[in-house]
């Protein structure tokens, strides 16, 4: 039970015949709904299949006859175009916004999707993890309806894609108190509480095969209760290029800031909408791009502060390179 106005929890039970203990068997995959240039794409496909994932399930939100026609000769990518003869006699409101389209078509997935496990990300989001996947989630407890997955959020690099690339941890994960972010970002730290400028509550990976079962863009749903029998996997994090470059994050400022993350809700105490209009009304342009480089850029000495504090994650990524190797030259 919870208290009133929070959305309930249940535990799902997990049958046995659902659990795979034997990671050489054990089958893992992703499902997106994405809005992206035919080169993200192939990024995010080429990191997770070089990550061990059996199965990449995009729903272009605008199809492109292109992206279609370079993944067609790889079985392991699995296309859907989301037009209007896809969305004709479904719920009308499932295609209203982004969110719920995500959710909507994440939901379908996990019902057809021939995986032990499938977990709900973006374009712009990367599995980080230093030993292979299927090991990890064979050994998730049997009553385990899914796994949590940590966030981590990339920081800005000349070139974040290729050699090594930088990404920091959310202050609780260091047990920082909020005055201690200051050491850290030390004019902006202690008004972006987990100093992420964007979600900071992770994402899922969750056990396939239970019915009823909907993803959200956070978490997991039975009839409109939240699922709460999962584990969280200590050593998986989900990299999120959220604002990797300064024109990619000012290129994404006004959406975010009217129907996007930092869109203040109604019983939010403060969001990074407040503190953007802070800024922007005093110093404008200069103001955001101070914010942006305190709080994003990879300098040596930001670096040296969240290795100092435990909060920084280095890997490398070389996508172009994983590109190639599995999907062989973009077009020109």
């Amino acid at each position: 039970m919870t208290g009133t106005g929070e959305t309930p929890r249940i535990t799902v039970p997990v049958p046995a015949e659902l659990v795979m203990r034997d990671p050489e068997r054990l089958r893992w995959g992703t499902v997106s709904t994405i809005k992206a240039p035919l080169r993200a794409i192939a990024r995010f496909a080429a990191w997770h299949l070089d990550l061990g994932a059996s199965e990449i399930h995009i729903f272009l939100d605008e199809p492109d006859a292109r992206t279609e026609t370079f993944f067609a000769p790889h079985p392991a990518v699995h296309l859907t175009r989301c037009d209007d003869a896809y969305w004709r006699g479904k719920p009308e409101r499932a295609r209203s916004s982004h969110q719920l389209r995500q959710a909507f078509n994440a939901s379908r997935c996990y019902r057809k999707a021939d995986v032990h496990w499938l977990a709900h990300i973006d374009v712009d989001e990367f599995l980080l993890c230093d030993e292979p996947l299927a090991p990890l989630l064979a050994a998730a407890p049997d009553d385990a309806a899914f796994a949590n997955l940590r966030p981590a959020e990339m920081l800005a690099q000349p070139d974040p894609w290729n050699g090594e690339s930088f990404f920091k941890r959310p202050r609780r994960e260091a047990g920082l108190t909020r005055s201690e972010m200051a050491g850290i970002y030390p004019e902006f730290g202690p008004y972006v509480p987990e100093g992420f400028l964007g979600y900071d509550s992770g994402k899922n990976i969750a056990r396939t095969g239970l019915p009823d079962i909907r993803f959200g863009i956070h978490g997991l749903k039975r009839k409109g209760a939240k699922l709460d029998n999962g584990q969280l996997l200590t050593s998986v994090h989900v990299g999120h290029a959220h604002a990797p470059t300064w024109e990619i994050f000012r290129h994404h400022f006004e959406f975010r800031m009217q129907r996007g993350s930092y869109r203040k809700k109604p019983d939010d105490p403060m969001r990074l909408q407040d503190v953007f209009e802070v800024i922007l009304e005093a110093e404008g342009e200069t103001g955001l791009r101070r914010f942006y480089d305190e709080m994003c850029a990879a300098t040596p000495d930001l670096l040296q502060r969240l290795r100092d504090h435990g909060l920084l994650l280095a890997t490398r990524m070389d996508l172009d390179a994983k590109v190639a190797r599995w999907f062989g030259d973009l077009p020109a």
